[in-house]
């Protein structure tokens, strides 16, 4: 799905600020969702991708973007408001700048190419066919051995010094060597357990997809 286009988006000032941005045009929006997504490691097309989305915002911004504003913003649901100041600062420091004012700047060329977008090994759920195996880990020594079940449901067939067991269940629509790993639920034994985060610390260390055989 092509990410929407915001010709004439207009911010309301919150209080307390005065950047004067209200009724004016913000060609910028979509370039700072582009640069989102690349940080991301792709578009968020599904319910699950905005949850990790939001959570991981949450992680690396210590602020928190609401799934449905981030539905919004992305065109993912017909009701489309305008975004607050503060949600495009949170965006705009996701991708490596102070504010949204600073990630406008840059559009001009008034800073250099210092953003440090996250070089990271990627894999989607949509990159993996149905039985397909993944293994990720994590330091110290966690080691998870996964099959995909469902669209974007994995079972663990093997886990090696991990609080997560073997037969639980959850979903995930991409991995990322070098972030964490958020879970928002997890299944065992048909309950649903708290959420869930692999290698809060430094994040996956291991992400591979295991050879097909036909």
């Amino acid at each position: 799905m092509a990410a929407p286009d915001f010709p004439t988006i207009r911010i309301c000032r919150p209080a307390g600020r005065n950047l004067d941005m209200e009724k004016k045009e913000i060609p910028e929006l979509q370039t700072l969702m582009q640069e989102v997504e690349k940080r991301f490691g792709r578009q968020p097309e599904h319910t699950n991708d905005f949850r990790v989305l939001s959570a991981l915002l949450e992680y690396e911004c210590k602020e928190v973007v609401s799934v449905s504003t981030l539905k919004r913003l992305w065109g993912y649901v017909s009701q489309q408001t305008t975004p607050r100041e503060s949600t495009l600062d949170i965006l705009s420091r996701f991708v490596g700048y102070r504010d949204f004012e600073d990630f406008r700047l840059s559009q001009f060329g008034k800073m250099d190419d210092t953003s440090g977008y996250l070089d990271a090994s990627f894999m989607s759920a949509r990159d993996v066919q149905e039985g397909g195996i993944i293994n990720i880990g994590w330091a110290p020594n966690r080691l998870l051995r996964l099959r995909k079940v469902g669209d974007q449901e994995w079972e663990i067939v093997k886990s090696c010094n991990s609080k997560l067991l073997e037969g639980d269940r959850f979903e995930a629509a991409c991995f990322f060597k070098g972030l964490p790993l958020f879970l928002p639920a997890v299944v065992r034994d048909g309950r649903t357990l708290p959420s869930y985060i692999a290698g809060k610390q430094s994040g996956l260390n291991k992400l591979s997809l295991e050879p097909v055989f036909e």
